[in-house]
């Protein structure tokens, strides 16, 4: 063996123990299990359980823009622009006291170029029972009002503020469910000759008392019958509503019968009876017409009418006019609405 043999064979040799040195060196880790989002579907569409948990989750929310114009007897006409921005977040999981739910809605209005009026809405609970700074049960128990965007006059307690906090139960006994809510009256103003808990005209609503509502409701098919009692505690007033709503084939009708006994009732803010007729026609696949006509026992009375239109999956035109008779002044108003909603 010559020496030129020699170092081509120690070279050799060398790689070979310096690549299985090397080899050992370098361990590749296993792969991590991907966990894919999976789809949640025992509370409706558009839910998926948060990964690592058994929480099922839905986001959505709204983009609009409308062109408003407004008439008022004797004054000139107005016209705005207005804009909203909506995210809406619903999280529910199963327990052994039945659903845990929470529903959180961040929300931003813009009129012309002012700046974003940027308000939040919630719910929570648990079951039966729910903790609210929204609208009132004493709205949405009963579907809120008839089948336009404006949907009437069927309540007064989202003026001032706009939402309630409240705390309610709401029990189910198979079509029939009744439920009972304590909502926060402490937005409730004085009169300028009363005055508050200090003294100075003010609030009113600073008791231990909170309002009250109540009702129940029973469905028959495709139609559904519900009343309801409501109590103003800062007025000592009783509001009270009555419902009849149902569909047949492609038509929808809701009729609301209301009263309060105090022009100043929370709930309902007139002295005496009103009702409301709403109307809807599903025209076509994409295209539904709605009415609702009110009158109260003063002889005022108001109508809305609207056409909507989907355009195309999550965008939508409305076009909406609304006449109004009432405290002997005549009041137009028109609308025209572009939103996007997922």
């Amino acid at each position: 063996m010559n020496i030129k043999s020699l170092l081509i064979g120690s070279a050799a040799a060398l790689a070979v123990v310096s690549g299985a040195q090397a080899a050992d060196a370098v361990v590749a880790a296993e792969p991590e299990p991907m966990e894919y989002v999976r789809v949640c579907d025992a509370y409706g569409t558009g839910f998926f359980y948060i990964p690592g948990t058994e929480t099922c989750l839905k986001i959505g929310g709204q983009i609009r823009y409308e062109k408003r114009v407004s008439k008022v007897e004797g004054f000139n006409s107005v016209y705005d622009n207005h804009g909203r921005i909506r995210l809406d977040f619903d999280a529910r999981n199963d327990s052994e006291w039945g659903t845990v739910y929470s529903w959180v809605r961040l929300q931003g209005d813009q009129t012309n170029n002012s700046s974003a009026d940027l308000k939040w809405y919630y719910y929570f609970g648990i079951g039966g029972l729910e903790f609210g700074n929204w609208d009132s049960q004493w709205a949405k128990f009963f579907g809120w009002g008839g089948f336009t965007d404006d949907g009437g006059v069927y309540t007064s307690d989202w003026d001032f503020p706009d939402s309630r906090q409240y705390v309610s139960y709401t029990a189910e006994f198979g079509s029939v469910k009744a439920y009972i809510s304590l909502d926060n009256d402490a937005d409730e103003f004085t009169a300028p000759e009363d005055h508050d808990y200090n003294g100075v005209a003010g609030h009113k609503g600073h008791k231990y008392m909170p309002d009250v509502t109540a009702g129940v409701s029973s469905t028959f098919g495709d139609w559904q019958v519900a009343a309801g009692v409501a109590y103003d505690e800062s007025e000592e007033s009783v509001a009270v509503k009555g419902l009849v709503a149902g569909n047949f084939g492609m038509f929808g009708v809701r009729l609301m019968g209301l009263y309060a006994d105090d022009s100043e009732n929370i709930y309902f803010n007139y002295d005496g009876f009103s009702a409301l007729l709403g109307l809807q026609a599903k025209v076509t696949e994409t295209v539904s017409v709605a009415a609702d006509v009110q009158w109260w026992d003063n002889d005022d009375w108001r109508v809305v009418g609207d056409v909507n239109w989907e355009v195309a999956n999550g965008f939508s035109i409305l076009v909406e006019g609304i006449y109004a008779d009432r405290y002997n002044v005549e009041t137009k108003q028109g609308m025209l609405r572009f939103q996007r909603s997922f």
